[in-house]
């Protein structure tokens, strides 16, 4: 059996499918890549807020519910919270750490005045701006490696990037982890997912064995919380959950770049309805604070 997995093009997202792969060949299943340009990697010097939602998706779900593919396999962080009804998660890796990192010589609270940070998230942003107002904030398109070239070329100070991608791409660079209260990540950082048809209750079988469940537990109450925000992927919003035992440890932050407003949650109980609460306790204080976003 050889199953068809696409994807994207980029470095990281071969290695991203391998990482999927390796789990196969332990099944004994061979696999091979179909690599699909999306709407990203055409207008790739575009800020991603621009290109609107799905830009990395989009074309190769595709793929998959055109039948040239028989799975996709995506960063999750990058797939919307509602997918195209015909498609279903299959599965997700154990996640890799997902924090963002600030790649520089020094930490955010030492560097100087009027230093350049390369970001192309809005989230990130608008972090740095509320916690560091004296810095500038420059947009940074291009793959993991185009954006360290960037910086290491003195065209920024720093740039923030998920450690998940350096870790994946084996980068060595001095970095620093933020962390998850003044830099609350992207809903689902740090998480490979495997999407497929609906119909395929095979090869559903098979990314069963290869799930990983804490991991998908995180991932749905993630995917919870946002889609009560209405955010996305170019969102103020960063959300992010921990499986400890059986309890869900939850943290939800937004800042408009002069306010910054998070909540905590921590119970025990179905993802879906934990992350749907922390969603609605985000939403009521931004409301409180009379921010329309």
């Amino acid at each position: 059996m050889k199953i068809r997995i696409a994807s994207r093009g980029s470095k990281l997202s071969k290695i991203q499918v391998d990482m999927v792969g390796h789990k196969l060949k332990e099944l004994g299943i061979e696999y091979e890549m179909i690599e699909i340009k999306t709407k990203a990697d055409i207008f790739f010097n575009e800020p991603l807020y621009k290109l609107g939602k799905g830009v990395f998706e989009k074309e190769v779900n595709e793929a998959v519910l055109e039948g040239k593919a028989d799975i996709a396999v995506h960063s999750m962080k990058d797939i919307l919270t509602q997918i195209n009804p015909n498609l279903e998660i299959f599965g997700v890796l154990k996640r890799d750490p997902p924090n963002d990192v600030l790649i520089s010589d020094k930490n955010i609270d030492k560097i100087e005045s009027n230093a350049i940070i390369g970001t192309s998230s809005i989230r990130r942003k608008n972090f740095v701006t509320f916690l560091r107002g004296d810095l500038q904030v420059k947009d940074l398109r291009g793959n993991v490696d185009t954006r360290i070239k960037k910086y290491l070329s003195g065209e920024y100070n720093a740039i923030m990037l998920a450690e998940a991608s350096i870790k994946r791409l084996n980068i060595n660079v001095k970095y620093f982890r933020l962390n998850i209260y003044d830099f609350t990540p992207e809903p689902n950082q740090g998480i490979i997912v495997v999407i497929g048809r609906k119909k395929d209750e095979e090869l559903k079988k098979i990314f069963k064995k290869i799930n990983d469940e804490d991991t998908l537990a995180e991932a749905l109450a993630e995917r919870a919380a946002v889609s009560i925000l209405g955010g996305g992927c170019h969102s103020p919003i960063g959300v992010l959950f921990r499986k400890e035992g059986n309890e869900l440890f939850g943290i939800g932050s937004f800042s408009d770049g002069k306010r910054k407003i998070t909540t905590i949650i921590s119970k025990s109980g179905d993802p879906v309805q934990v992350g749907s609460e922390l969603g609605l306790m985000l939403k009521r204080e931004i409301k409180n604070e009379g921010i329309i976003f």
